[in-house]
């Protein structure tokens, strides 16, 4: 186990002409520091990291990190176990559903341009959507009527295509063939209307179709597919090097997770989705990710509080959703931005403490509950000052 303290990523860029001047994000480079780290923090977090991932076998990554200063920066285990290729920092993996952080946020800068609006309806971008009354900010929410696409998409491709088009199956190639896009999801959606789920209330019900969609009206939006939108925006300006969206274009770059047993998990017809999940990259990545969201560097103060407000109900757990973003507001404490994310053997976690300067990165590629198990680290970091 490596530790690491301080990082420090320099990443320039020129805000808009108005505002006439440079913004600077620190990025994150390791560094030996001179002084011992021995203190209280320190071993009560890698106390923690043992008894919590090591004891059950973890295999990723996780980064903690506090008032800039990296705690713990750990890569463990291997990317590929046939082989056995050592997982390292450089390694990406699929971040499940902590994808949704970045089509959220990528809507909030589409709001700043003033190419969407929260208010509109979802058929302004695409016309032909049969839930005519649902909303972009119902989509972002999770407040919409929309059914989950893996559960109302029962049949494979092939089917798919013979019922709905005259398209020549020889003609097409196996990845068309064999896996699902967000276009196909879309289509169907609009061919079969699959029941809506009741919610009157407007309550936080959570359905990746949302997710789904909202890439597709970036993509409407911008004219561009929706990797080039982010690798644009966000990977390519701010040097997320080792970041990237999985889709048809690129599928030789797919990496396979495990199962509890290390049995591999193989691609299926719903992994060339994207907008929900399918953005791979790294602890350090993601950090540096942070450290955007925290500047004024891609989205000015107010649209990134904006998007960590509530906007449906809260459970009885205390929990909801603003944005992109998961939201608990424990009782007399800071609230935590975060998501948690989940596809095939791939575990994640990004958990945001904004008042306490602090967040926990947690990836992995074998399946493992315990990567969720963050809370500990979460106290930990709240009650050190």
């Amino acid at each position: 186990m490596k530790i690491f303290i301080s990082l420090l990523l320099f990443i320039t860029f020129c805000t808009p002409k108005k505002e006439q001047e440079i913004k600077k994000i620190e990025k994150k480079k390791p560094f030996i520091p001179v002084k011992k780290i021995d203190s209280v923090l320190n071993k009560k977090v890698l106390k923690a990291f043992d008894s919590i991932l090591i004891k059950h076998k973890f295999n990723g990554q996780i980064l903690i990190a506090k008032d800039d200063y990296v705690i713990l920066d750990s890569s463990i285990g291997f990317t590929n176990f046939k082989d056995s290729i050592k997982i390292n920092r450089t390694t990406p993996f699929h971040l499940a559903s902590v994808s949704k952080t970045f089509t959220g946020m990528m809507c909030m800068k589409l709001f700043e341009e003033k190419k969407l609006d929260f208010n509109d309806l979802v058929i302004k971008y695409l016309p032909l959507f049969p839930y005519k009354n649902v909303t972009v900010s119902e989509l972002l929410s999770h407040t919409s009527v929309l059914p989950d696409y893996a559960n109302f998409i029962t049949m494979e491709k092939r089917e798919f295509i013979k019922k709905s088009s005259n398209t020549d199956l020889h003609k097409l190639s196996e990845v068309e063939l064999n896996y699902f896009t967000n276009e196909d999801i879309l289509q169907y959606i609009i061919n079969y209307s699959p029941s809506p789920v009741s919610n009157s209330k407007k309550e936080f019900i959570y359905c990746n179709t949302n997710y789904v969609i909202l890439a597709i009206i970036i993509e409407r939006i911008t004219n561009m597919d929706y990797p080039s939108v982010l690798k644009k925006y966000i990977f390519d300006k701010y040097g997320l090097n080792n970041t990237f969206v999985f889709n048809k274009n690129n599928i030789e770059k797919y990496i396979p997770s495990y199962k509890e047993n290390n049995e591999i998990w193989g691609i299926e017809k719903f992994d060339l989705i994207y907008g929900d999940k399918n953005i791979y990259s790294t602890a350090i990545d993601l950090y540096l990710w942070d450290n955007i969201l925290k500047s004024t560097a891609f989205l000015k103060k107010e649209t990134t509080s904006y998007a960590y407000e509530p906007k449906s109900i809260l459970t009885k757990e205390n929990k909801t959703y603003g944005y992109g973003w998961r939201l608990v507001f424990p009782e007399n404490q800071e609230k935590i931005i975060y998501h948690n994310g989940w596809w095939h053997g791939n575990n994640t976690a990004l958990i945001r403490l904004i008042e306490k300067n602090a967040v926990i990165i947690i990836l992995g590629n074998r399946y493992n509950d315990y990567i969720y198990s963050h809370k500990r680290f979460v106290e930990i970091l709240r009650n050190m000052n």
